[in-house]
């Protein structure tokens, strides 16, 4: 019996430890598989983080912030909020938002960022800045990435994008923003007030880069950037190796290219720096597409013509290939207008003066307008154009009237002008009616303040002494420069005292008369006492622009100082001319301006 209950005991205790153990062994597993799970949580969480921190590394800022949405990081983590916090401000800021960006970037703080992410940090702060019109904020954040560049290559790499952020600030914010700048981007504003003053002029360029380096030797921007401007400068600077020169010098338009040809040779044969070679062709309306691709393969890389209209359109039509062509007239409006960055057009646009003498009348304060021009093409024309331009700037045209070249009678079209026509009209029919004499007192009419009459010499020498012979002697007169041949001749000219013009500086400018080129001109050419001096001096500047191409197509407001004006290119590459204004005193042109 007692063995009984003892075996009975014993069996008992063997169940009793064999569920103890039992519990044992499960609980310990279950820590076991805990601190696994747990290992490899961290070793995943590790692996993203190396991930996201890899793309970060080489600015995939994308697949980092998409690695990060979808992992179990914890975000209580202040390095993995920061991480967050920068990506996200990325996404906004390629969404279009640098505003926002901003906002959740200047909420962290520096020292909450991974090393890992600071260098995106000051990256992504710095094209926000940027993005939102902040110069020197970006500047200043891009160059913190600075004393983390471990390479010269990196070190070279942020020095460019630093020099990136101020080419894009305008010369005339420069200087202002160099007063309110910290010392450590006086020097970067400096290099870029130098770059944007002298770009299209390298020698004067290179003097003033030596400067800037003696000031700042150890600067980063020294060598890999100075050197880099330098070289742009050399290539900005158009200098073609070989010119070709496209001029109908046969036929209708002989004259006037010979002038053209007369003048780019002389200022070629001027011109002190290293020459392109020059081929004359003789090219018009009918073999213009096969003279400039004789042009081409004979080696020219540059095109100075046509001269035609037709011939231009037709070229601008046919052209193939990136050399570049000014054209010595424009295209017609009516044309399919191109935009061809290698296609400029120059000439002397009577459109440029008309727009000009326009806006001299009204700024005189001029309000209503008669138009007196020929009736020609040519004279309705510059008809429509002035009437077009006076209504937009707000003045009112009040009658337009027109003559016949080379005529007889120019006291007609001046009576009709002035409404004495009709006066003479309501005399006559009322002598009829009363069937007695009347003595007639002409009278013009007083709701104007001026004329604009276009004519050429000739003609207006016989015109403005019939304006002023039917009463209106008071009335301010202004034309373009067709008025004045171009020689000087008070006996001729007496009869336009007072008419106001516009010409070009070859023309009235006294500097320009004793220049070393008319000089040269006058001695070879006689030019001074040429109908076609005005093309002489397109012949000049057709030279003299080339190397200024670039700098006027690219640098807003630019200009160049010009023989037939102040240069500058305006929409479809057209060079626009600024002429100056002249009077006519004791039968001679006098330079108001």
């Amino acid at each position: 019996m007692l063995h009984n209950i003892g075996m009975r005991l014993s069996i008992i205790f063997i169940i009793l430890l064999t569920f103890v153990t039992g519990c044992k062994l499960t609980s310990t597993r279950e820590a076991d598989e805990a601190v696994t799970e747990q290992i490899q949580q961290e070793n995943e969480n590790a692996r993203l983080l190396k991930a996201i921190d890899a793309h970060v590394s080489i600015r995939e800022y994308d697949k980092a912030r998409k690695i990060l949405q979808n992992s179990a990081l914890n975000r209580e983590d202040i390095k993995i909020q920061s991480r967050a916090t920068i990506l996200n401000a990325n996404f906004h800021l390629e969404s279009g938002k640098p505003g926002k960006a901003l906002n959740m970037l200047y909420a962290i703080h520096e020292d909450e960022i991974p090393f890992t992410f600071i260098i995106a940090y000051h990256e992504i702060l710095a094209e926000a800045n940027l993005a939102y019109g902040n110069y020197l904020k970006a500047a200043t954040e891009q160059l913190k990435v600075t004393k983390y560049s471990n390479s010269s290559a990196t070190l070279k790499q942020n020095s460019q994008k630093v020099w990136e952020i101020f080419e894009l600030i305008p010369l005339e914010q420069l200087e202002d923003l160099r007063l309110a700048s910290p010392d450590l981007l006086i020097s970067w504003i400096e290099l870029a007030f130098i770059n944007k003053t002298y770009k299209y002029q390298t020698k004067k360029l290179e003097d003033a880069i030596y400067g800037w380096s003696q000031r700042y030797p150890d600067h980063y921007a020294q060598i890999s950037i100075t050197e880099k401007l330098l070289e742009q400068s050399e290539k900005s600077i158009e200098r073609p190796t070989k010119i070709g020169l496209l001029l109908p010098l046969t036929g209708k338009y002989k004259n006037s290219s010979i002038a053209i040809r007369d003048g780019f040779l002389a200022a070629w044969y001027l011109d002190k720096e290293e020459k392109a070679d020059i081929e004359i062709y003789d090219a018009n309306s009918l073999n213009i597409i096969d003279v400039y691709q004789r042009a081409l393969d004979d080696g020219a890389d540059y095109i100075v013509g046509p001269l035609e209209k037709e011939a231009t359109n037709q070229l601008y039509e046919n052209k193939n290939g990136d050399i570049k062509i000014l054209a010595l007239n424009r295209q017609d409006k009516n044309k399919e207008i191109r935009n061809e960055s290698n296609l400029f057009q120059f000439g002397l646009s009577p459109e440029d003066e008309i727009i000009q003498i326009a806006e001299i009348a009204f700024n005189d304060g001029h309000q209503n307008a008669l138009v007196l021009t020929p009736n020609t093409p040519w004279g309705n024309r510059l008809a429509e154009t002035f009437k077009k331009y006076w209504i937009q700037l707000g003045g009112e045209i009040s009658e337009h009237s027109s003559f016949i070249n080379n005529t007889t009678d120019f006291s007609s079209p001046v009576k009709e002008l002035l409404n004495i026509d009709l006066s003479e009209q309501r005399t006559k029919n009322l002598r009829n009616k009363l069937n007695i004499k009347i003595h007639n007192v002409e009278r013009r009419r007083q709701d104007v303040d001026f004329i604009f009459a276009a004519a050429v010499p000739n003609d207006a020498r016989q015109l403005i002494p019939q304006i002023r012979f039917h009463h209106a002697d008071n009335l301010p007169i202004y034309s373009t420069s067709h008025i004045f041949s171009g020689i000087v001749d008070s006996n001729k000219d007496i009869d336009l005292n007072g008419v106001i013009f516009v010409d070009i500086p070859w023309i009235l400018d006294i500097k320009r008369q004793l220049s070393i080129i008319q000089d040269v001109l006058n001695r070879n050419w006689a030019q001074e006492k040429s109908q076609y001096r005005r093309l002489y001096a397109l012949g000049v500047d057709a030279y003299n622009i080339i190397p200024e191409i670039n700098r006027l197509a690219n640098e807003k407001n630019s200009m160049m100082p010009g023989e037939t004006g102040d240069l500058t290119i305006i929409a479809e590459n057209i060079i626009k001319r600024n002429l100056r204004k002249a009077k006519f005193v004791k039968g001679k042109p006098v330079l108001l301006e």
